[in-house]
């Protein structure tokens, strides 16, 4: 019982996205608001009046229509100011559909506006959106990566809006991650920088997520000041823009649900006051999701006041609709009505919930596979319970007794769980942090590499043409002279062809025009080929040397890919004379399953190239790297001597 009731509340704090269904008037209504639009003159009259009807319905079905409505007729108007007003809206859609591709198409579109409307703040509260889209998809790096960003972004322009709701994005990333106490700080933080210019959606939203937060870690204390605050400040919206309420139903729902957490274990009288006040708010309206929440700590409250009837017939009442939306937790409810009527001594009530629930296994095959609805029935025994109706006779003291060896079996089951999910955790914060270190490094040197190309073929391409000018001039030059020239202007042409050739090479890479072969091939083998191709060449002045412990290791990889990467490493610019005594060293990094390579004293990692085409080189070594789920690094002042570090997964 315990262990559905924590499955029920688990689902009251995460993430759903159900579909819903559009209210029967909802289609004449809105068409009545777009013909009085249509009657009025194609001016700022209209324009106004769309941000009025799109203002007053952000919520589905009208939102998305209002806004997109907003948008083409500010834009066929030439209204910038509107016209950046129709895609914040547009964008809004997309963030309540966790939608993170349309969301940057639309921030995109925004951030093109700034100059013309002169604030930032329309872009990056929509840009911290694209993070909470990557957090409710488990993308978390990603999701860190872009809440920090448009926080420093926030900081610099001054913008407020924009640095609180980074910060909210940035808390529920880390929520997401289970890193609790660096959520509560950052949402802290974002509490602090509230101002007179703060908006009401983001000051509710924080709060929302402190007493949130208080409350999963039962600091009931903590949390009630945030909670009464929250609920003031939207009863202050409410009271100034009473047109515009249902766009708060969700956060007025919200808000209510807290409050029952909270006097649940207070005042059970308070409890269900605030559950009737929850009821009146449903409606159209309000999105699904707060729709079951409310259903689920009904439940809650019937379990705490021991009436199993009435939580028997809740979630009769609710089954149809949560079988057709929300089929994952579906399954968990008819679970815990089967719990409710085997405690109740109804063994015939709860056979019969579990035969229905393995009847409905074709509607559930969308959120479980066989597999996991097998285990279903394995974890809660329906076998057993069908032998416990014929032994139903028996002692008090057996079925007592089987009831200890459950509850001690899911204690030890839930206690081998979060240590495994713990050390996971440990490693996936630290693999985080070490890709987000080499993703800053190399856009430093990919911004680094973009500002000089320009420079870069100028500058052979002057030689050029200067040189060709006074070949083809009015004064007579000796044929010494002439094949000078010639030559300047060929060495020149070759390096600007040679420098192109590396562009072009690595944009076909960055735009997915060249594709990588993976195919399973010894690692070991393809060093020591590529590492004879070097030492046999007589015009070079490399000699490389192997040093590994290792027999043979299979990895995934383009094996022509990989010749070229070290083939590259390994060879000098044409104007290097200097003599080098490379080293390949390579070890297996056990815990993360990589093979690390050091190739010491490596031509092409040289601090005096300053040669462009060495470092386009390293953009393509590393996107080649990277593409396998490797890491790239280069080390110019290394204690061994210049050192080009590069790592690739291989499976146990």
């Amino acid at each position: 019982m315990k262990r559905i009731l924590l499955i029920i509340y688990s689902l009251l704090c995460g993430w759903i996205c159900p579909l819903m269904a559009e209210d029967a008037d909802a289609l004449r209504y809105q068409d009545s608001i777009l013909q009085v639009a249509d009657a009025l003159p194609a001016t700022l009259a209209r324009l106004t009046y769309l941000r009025d009807m799109t203002y007053r319905h952000q919520y589905a079905p009208y939102n998305m229509t209002f806004s997109t409505r907003l948008y083409k007729e500010a834009k066929q108007q030439k209204n910038v100011f509107y016209e950046n007003l129709g895609a914040y809206y547009l964008a809004s859609c997309y963030d309540k559909k966790h939608d993170a591709d349309s969301l940057a198409y639309w921030v995109n579109i925004l951030k093109e506006f700034v100059p013309q409307v002169g604030t930032y703040d329309y872009y990056l509260e929509q840009k911290a959106a694209i993070s909470r889209a990557l957090a409710s998809k488990r993308q978390i790096e990603k999701a860190v990566y872009v809440a920090k960003e448009t926080l420093e972004e926030s900081v610099q322009h001054h913008s407020n809006n924009g640095k609180v709701a980074a910060c909210n994005s940035l808390g529920c990333a880390y929520g997401v991650s289970s890193r609790t106490k660096e959520a509560l700080n950052v949402f802290l933080e974002a509490y602090k920088s509230f101002s007179p210019q703060t908006k009401a959606s983001l000051k509710i939203d924080i709060l929302s997520r402190i007493a949130q937060v208080y409350g999963n870690s039962g600091h009931d204390s903590l949390r009630l000041p945030y909670l009464l605050e929250m609920d003031s400040t939207l009863q202050e919206v409410i009271s100034n823009e009473p047109e515009t309420r249902k766009n708060w139903a969700n956060f007025e729902i919200d808000c209510q649900i807290k409050y029952i957490l909270h006097y649940f274990s207070v005042d059970l009288d308070k409890a269900h006051e605030h559950i009737e006040k929850v009821k009146q708010l449903l409606g159209p309206h309000v999105d699904p999701v707060f729709w079951l929440n409310v259903q689920l700590i009904q439940l809650q409250y019937y379990n705490r006041t021991n009436e199993p009837d009435k939580s028997i017939a809740l979630i009769d009442e609710v089954t149809s609709t949560v079988l057709n939306n929300y089929v994952s937790t579906f399954a968990t409810l008819i679970t815990y009505k089967a719990s409710i009527q085997y405690e109740k001594g109804d063994i015939d009530g709860a056979i019969e919930s579990y035969r229905y629930l393995i009847h409905k296994q074709d509607s559930l095959n969308n959120a479980f596979s066989a597999n996991q609805l097998q285990q279903v029935k394995e974890i809660y025994h329906i076998d057993e319970l069908l032998l416990e109706k014929q032994k139903i006779q028996d002692t008090n003291y057996r079925r007592g007794f089987m009831f200890l060896i459950i509850v001690l079996l899911l204690a030890l089951l839930f206690y081998l769980y979060t240590h495994y999910l713990s050390t996971k955790i440990a490693g996936v914060e630290k693999q985080t942090a070490e890709a987000a270190l080499q993703a800053e490094t190399d856009n430093i040197a990919k911004d680094r590499l973009k500002s000089e190309i320009s420079h870069d073929i100028r500058t052979p391409l002057n030689v050029v043409v200067g040189f060709a000018e006074l070949l083809t001039g009015t004064e007579e030059l000796d044929k010494e002279t002439k094949k000078e020239y010639g030559r300047i202007i060929q060495t020149n042409a070759e390096s600007l062809l040679s420098y192109v050739n590396s562009i072009l090479e690595l944009s076909r890479l960055e735009s997915g025009k060249t594709q990588y072969v993976q195919e399973e091939c010894d690692v070991l083998q393809l060093c020591e080929k590529a590492m004879r191709f070097i030492n046999e060449q007589e015009n070079l002045c490399v000699f490389v040397t192997l040093q590994t412990d290792i027999d043979r290791q299979e990895v995934q990889t383009d094996k022509r890919w990989f010749e070229t990467l070290l083939t590259s490493i390994l060879t000098p610019l044409e104007n290097d004379a200097e003599h080098y005594q490379a080293l390949v060293r390579i070890k297996k990094d056990r815990t993360k399953s990589v093979l690390c390579f050091d190739v010491i004293n490596a031509p092409l990692a040289k601090m005096h190239f300053e040669s462009k085409t060495s470092l386009i080189r390293h953009e393509i070594n590393a996107h080649f790297i990277h593409h396998f789920g490797g890491i790239y690094k280069v080390q110019a002042e290394a204690a061994e001597g210049p050192t080009i570090s590069f790592t690739i997964p291989y499976q146990r």
